[in-house]
């Protein structure tokens, strides 16, 4: 992919121009390395937009048909069967269009001569960086079936992650959305006509009906400026955190959050240990993991402490001590891999944690869960019982006064 790029230099100049890269990560981390202080945008240049590049979910490749086509790859590989042949198999007999257009983009590849990682790469929409690198590796060692196996397991598992957050924010969205439903019928359906009840019955309203009324009221009048001012804020957000710097001050703000900070920092720390962890296994050097793990982390922040890890590993520090330096890492990671360091056995160690910040993970979003459902209840309820009271109290009152 190619992007447009704006950014501040070391003898300060404001430069631009364009980069190939794999990803908006990869573009920064190259703009970085070739000495920019400062990325001040950076735009992916579209020629043209296909269906499955608008909505990749439903027309894209999608994670599931990766993790499948790994695993059958890998059977077909350990039965005897060739590459370019298992890969012509896989083809016809995908029943996904986006699939069988990227099996047989790889099998032009292959018979162009190159590579299976080379050609992986070519599509990093489907086969991310971590994936090829594993691939890469097990080229030169010959044991490309187990490294297939391995990948799809790595893959598994992340997008395991990702569904147990989306299952666990599912319920509160829904929530909140009926309470805005309900709230946004009672004030624009439901009290004009009562407040126009009221005010030619004359009759004495409590302060809280008062307070109704007025809020409907100021909603129904500057409802087309309520709107207009918030579209106008989504509009400011939305271009500011797709700046580098916006994208940053998110980041942080993700980071520093109670409770969301926490689980933030522990799934990071869950894709450092298992990416890393996958990696080592692969063959891979320290210093050259961490360069694929900063381009597949989402986080600035922590991207730029693996940043700083990277510079000090490349100096001849270990990795507990690099990580030690930097206040974002947990002490209890610093030191499990110190432990691993010396009794040569970090592979397994980052495989242990991963599991650990894993099940952390998952218990702090349960908890986080267990938190919002009846605060977001409680709430909705209060505010449904101030409104219905507000309306239900002057009804009695004027039922009392008739009578």
């Amino acid at each position: 992919m190619v992007y447009r790029y704006t950014a501040y230099t070391l003898d300060k100049r404001i430069v631009q121009g364009v980069i190939d890269a794999t990803s908006e990560i990869a573009a920064e981390e190259a703009l970085y390395q070739a000495g920019h202080r400062r990325v001040l945008r950076l735009a992916e240049i579209r020629p043209g937009l296909s269906l499955p590049q608008l909505i990749p979910t439903l027309f894209g490749v999608k994670t599931q048909d990766v993790i499948d086509f790994s695993r059958q790859l890998a059977t077909l590989i350990e039965s005897g069967v060739n590459i370019l042949t298992a890969l012509q198999l896989l083809e016809g007999q995908s029943n996904k269009s986006a699939l069988r257009k990227v099996i047989a983009g790889l099998i032009e590849e292959l018979r162009g001569g190159s590579p299976l990682s080379q050609a992986l790469g070519k599509y990093p929409e489907a086969f991310p960086d971590t994936y090829c690198q594993v691939i890469r590796a097990s080229e030169q060692t010959g044991n490309l079936e187990a490294s297939l196996r391995q990948i799809a397991g790595y893959m598994e598992k992340r997008m395991a992650v990702k569904k147990k957050v989306t299952r666990a924010m599912a319920y509160p969205t829904v929530v909140l959305l009926m309470a805005i439903g309900v709230v946004t019928i009672l004030v624009t359906v439901v009290l004009p006509p009562l407040a126009k009840l009221f005010a030619s019955l004359g009759a004495a309203l409590p302060s809280t009906t008062r307070v109704v009324i007025f809020a409907a009221g100021f909603f129904i009048d500057y409802k087309l400026h309520l709107l207009g001012g918030l579209f106008a804020v989504i509009i400011l957000v939305a271009g500011y955190v797709r700046l580098p710097a916006g994208k940053l001050t998110m980041d942080r703000l993700m980071l520093r959050m109670p409770v969301i900070g926490s689980i933030n920092i522990q799934r990071n720390m869950h894709h450092f240990c298992e990416t890393t962890a996958i990696l080592l296994k692969a063959g891979l050097l320290l210093p050259q993991i961490l360069s694929i793990v900063i381009q597949t982390v989402g986080n600035r922040v922590v991207r730029q402490a693996l940043g700083e890890v990277r510079e000090k590993l490349i100096q001849g520090e270990g990795l507990s001590g690099s990580m030690g330096a930097i206040d974002l890492f947990p002490p209890l990671l610093v030191e499990m891999i110190l432990v691993g360091e010396k009794s040569g056995s970090v592979e397994s160690t980052l495989d242990t944690l991963a599991e650990y910040y894993e099940q952390r993970v998952d218990q702090k979003i349960g908890t986080l869960s267990s938190m919002i459902e009846p605060a977001l209840i409680m709430a909705i309820g209060l505010m449904t019982a101030f409104i219905a009271l507000s309306i239900i109290t002057p009804l009695y009152s004027i039922m009392r006064s008739i009578q």
